[in-house]
């Protein structure tokens, strides 16, 4: 698949892990609902707790796990983020090359890239607003 803003193709990546079977290794669904819960109460982010998860803990990915997204297991125990969190990092790294441009007034490479990261924040906001993840009143002028 090609990228969004240039001619290249896109570099292939891993497959995800097929599960069969559950390995005996792995913790009941409880205890991972629980530590799922804890480091989200700690302050990470979705990605950061499934890093965590793998690296210390050996599950091999939530969803074949437990049959969920995260994000579900998170819903259900009343903790929902306002706004998805890969357009919140959008949104972050747009504010930085904008603070960026402000010291830098002739980066010009920057001020496209800066118009980019615009244009995908608003077609990310434009699907979420599609399927329901964000409200219809939603606006982008209350974050940035």
């Amino acid at each position: 698949m090609a990228r969004i803003h240039t001619r290249k193709r896109g570099k292939s990546g891993s497959k995800r892990l097929v599960l069969n079977e559950r390995p005996s290794w792995i913790g009941s669904d409880d205890e991972i609902k629980d530590q799922i819960l804890k480091l989200k109460k700690d302050g990470l982010s979705n990605s950061m707790i499934g890093i965590k998860l793998r690296d210390q803990y050996t599950v091999p990915g939530v969803r074949p796990v437990l049959h969920q997204k995260m994000s579900k297991v998170l819903e259900e125990n009343g903790i929902k983020d306002g706004v998805p969190e890969d357009l919140s990092f959008l949104i972050k790294r747009y504010k930085n090359v904008s603070k960026h441009l402000l010291l830098n007034k002739k980066d010009i490479s920057n001020k496209r890239g800066k118009e980019l990261i615009m244009s995908k924040i608003l077609r990310l906001v434009r699907y979420y607003k599609r399927t329901g993840r964000l409200s219809k009143d939603w606006s982008l002028g209350r974050v940035l």
